[in-house]
């Protein structure tokens, strides 16, 4: 049986719906630390996009090119 596009938006709206409902049930404390998590998370992400974008950089030509990423968010 295949999935179709319907399922695949209604299970996305119900895991949707238990992430808001995770979030709402986190202290203020609880919250800082997850932002701060999704942003090292993300920055790994990133690095692994410009690792695989620039192969010949070194590493600190990948961190130079991530902060400069970050920069442009500012």
């Amino acid at each position: 049986m295949q999935t179709t596009p319907e399922q695949i938006m209604l299970e996305a709206k119900a895991c949707d719906d238990i992430k808001v409902e995770q979030a709402r049930r986190m202290s203020l404390q609880e919250k800082f630390l997850a932002g701060a998590d999704l942003f090292e998370e993300a920055c790994r992400w990133t690095m692994i996009g410009i690792k695989n974008q620039f192969p010949d950089y070194t590493e600190e030509e990948q961190k130079a090119e991530l902060r400069r990423r970050l920069d442009l968010m500012r």
